[in-house]
């Protein structure tokens, strides 16, 4: 094995239970390779979603077709469900290995493949790293490092799309607060004059540092029909939304000069654009959309930018 000795990994004692769980998934598989490899994949679904656990990261993991030996004996399946990002495909690599194999029937609907080695007692799995490639075969030393995985899956989770229409719903999107949970009562009575139904905020620290703070994006929405949701058929009613960026006044009360803020429409052309000036308290853009609109905003500093999707 040739790995890069720039790579960072992360190493995960496999317990008693890791190796419970394998056993059971394995039962009524006749075949002793597919029974090997439906083993060997539990573990490393197990080694990946415990580290992703001790990162802070919300996973599922599939249970599909765990009561069809039959199925699984056909499949080479090991995907992990990251909430808010996607899945993850955590492919197990063996001691001698070089490359991180990856079968035909997983090379979709995948936002990483992990690769998670063992050793030959089964008792240590190791991740390797990560490729975002959909190839039959990576070779080990190309594989991005763990490090490298966190801040990827980080970035996923901030542009995941957010559906207005759950807001309404009173649906609160992972990662997503109540105004009154960011700033002081004082601050809402002079930032949040205007009356709008629903308006919700998220704070955004990754890829965009501002001296050690960070910024607020504040979505606010004003159905001109509150029946929108519940009524099909009428895509000509509309949504006003007011997009804007605040600091976070814990730090600072204004926001750095040359900030930009941007909505940009479902065909990627910019509609509406503003940058801040020196001493600017937020910076802000008023726009309508209409039911199943997308689009999404930019927040850009220097050669920093963050995008977030939206879709009513």
């Amino acid at each position: 094995m040739n790995t890069n000795h720039e790579q960072t990994s992360f190493s995960i004692p496999l317990s008693i239970e890791a190796h419970a769980k394998a056993n059971q998934r394995r039962q009524g598989i006749s075949n002793s390779e597919n029974g090997k490899k439906a083993y060997l994949n539990t573990l490393a679904v197990y080694a990946v979603n415990y580290y992703l656990d001790c990162m802070g990261f919300e996973t599922k993991v599939s249970n599909a077709d765990n009561s069809n030996p039959w199925m699984l004996s056909l499949i080479d399946l090991a995907d992990l469900e990251v909430t808010n990002i996607g899945k993850i495909e955590c492919r197990p690599v063996l001691p001698d290995a070089e490359y991180l194999e990856i079968p035909t029937e997983v090379r979709a609907d995948r936002v990483a493949y992990v690769a998670v080695q063992f050793n030959q007692s089964l008792k240590e799995a190791t991740i390797l790293g990560f490729t975002t490639q959909t190839l039959a075969k990576v070779p080990l030393s190309q594989l991005q490092s763990v490090d490298n995985l966190l801040d990827y899956l980080t970035a996923k989770e901030q542009t995941a799309k957010v559906n207005i229409r759950e807001w309404m719903k009173g649906v609160i999107t992972e990662g997503w607060l109540n105004v009154e949970e960011i700033f002081n009562p004082r601050e809402l009575t002079l930032r949040f004059a205007r009356n709008f139904s629903i308006t919700k905020g998220k704070k955004i620290d990754i890829g965009l540092q501002l001296n050690g703070a960070s910024v607020a994006l504040i979505v606010k929405l004003n159905p001109k029909n509150k029946e929108i949701i519940d009524v099909k058929n009428q895509n000509q009613d509309e949504i006003d939304i007011i997009v804007q960026v605040q600091p976070d006044l814990e730090k600072s009360v204004c926001l750095p000069p040359g900030l930009k803020l941007a909505v940009i429409d479902e065909d990627g052309k910019q509609v509406d654009a503003v940058t801040s000036r020196q001493n600017d308290n937020w910076v802000e853009i008023e726009l309508s959309a209409k039911l199943n609109e997308e689009f999404c905003v930019e927040i850009i500093l220097g050669e920093s930018k963050v995008t977030q999707e939206f879709v009513v």
